[in-house]
């Protein structure tokens, strides 16, 4: 999120850099920037050096604030900022509401955590910038980032209503990203009724929404991870013979299968008892891996299966929403 602490528009106001109540809102805000990868902006950098804020700051806000006034002096030069909407900050009260935004996590829901949301992590460790692979592998206290699951569509739209209405209750801003399958059968067919609803209902609530191109979470798995768990009893057929088809298929073709009928949902209770998902086993194997040229390697292998790049495209609005 990104934040402007500046000039209060009346003439009478105090500044909020001068007002004691706000001075422990803007170092809290500060201190959560710095932890949770928020931006603060100092419009009126050159007001602030004799302000009660720097005079009584101790040692760690001072060392924040003389960066920030860098930054801000900086990019007071650059014709070519980003245009991205500010949380004002020029009272105290602004400041409190401020730290409480900063404070509140930018939700992603999803069907099913062990499914969808591993799918998520993994672009996130091998395809996402380093800001948000931290934030999300290291979050700060509380998390920047939280993952949410409805345990299904069914109950997507209840979530949704239901934090519409929190936000509203608490007086944030509601910051809710929806990402769901589209059930899709093939190239040029329409995502699912379900799906559309979801979209509809996110559009109407103001949540951002996404719909996955493929058929669902499993269809995004890249080829590396058919390869090894073919491995792991390549004499079987009933094991191996579903990944092997798999793997030959057109990718148009695999892009909209459903993966249950290959038996490449669900990992059989003899070869996987704590991970009975395919992802959640992809997952522990990118958690796993310390080579970076294997993760480099991973990396490429999934931006090829997500040819249609629909996890970048997640991941650039999370770290835009976020």
């Amino acid at each position: 999120m990104r934040f402007a602490i500046e000039i209060p528009e009346g003439e009478d106001e105090v500044p909020v850099w001068n007002d004691p109540a706000a001075l422990q809102f803007l170092d809290g805000l500060v201190f959560r920037a710095d932890d949770a990868a928020h931006d603060v902006v100092l419009r009126d950098a050159d007001l602030l050096d004799g302000s009660e804020w720097f005079q009584h700051a101790r040692q760690t806000t001072l060392d924040l604030l003389l960066e920030l006034c860098e930054l801000a002096r900086a990019s007071a030069w650059d014709t070519e900022q980003p245009d991205r909407t500010a949380w004002r900050v020029s009272t105290s009260a602004e400041a409190k509401q401020a730290l409480r935004i900063a404070n509140s996590p930018l939700k992603v829901l999803v069907e099913n955590r062990l499914r969808d949301g591993a799918l998520l992590e993994v672009a996130v460790r091998l395809l996402a910038g380093e800001p948000l692979r931290q934030l999300w592998v290291s979050p700060p206290v509380p998390p920047a980032i939280e993952l949410l699951h409805s345990g299904g569509t069914g109950d997507m739209l209840r979530f949704m209503e239901q934090e519409a209405t929190i936000t509203r209750d608490t007086d944030l801003p509601l910051r809710l990203i929806v990402v769901v399958d589209s059930d899709r059968c093939g190239l040029e067919k329409p995502p699912s009724a379900t799906a559309t609803k979801i979209e509809q209902a996110a559009s109407k609530l103001g949540v951002s929404s996404f719909i996955l191109k493929k058929h669902e979470a499993e269809n995004y798995i890249p080829d590396f991870h058919w390869k090894a768990e073919m491995k792991r009893d390549p004499r079987n057929p009933r094991w191996s013979n579903g990944m092997a088809n798999l793997l030959s298929m057109a990718r148009d073709q695999r892009d909209y299968c459903d993966m249950d009928k290959f038996g490449c949902k669900q990992v059989p209770a003899k070869y996987e008892r704590s991970r009975p998902y395919h992802l959640e086993v992809l997952l522990w194997n990118v958690r796993q891996e310390q080579n970076q040229s294997v993760l480099t390697a991973m990396a490429a292998d999934l931006r090829a299966r997500d040819h249609s790049g629909d996890l970048k495209t997640i991941l650039d609005l999370i770290d835009q929403e976020r």
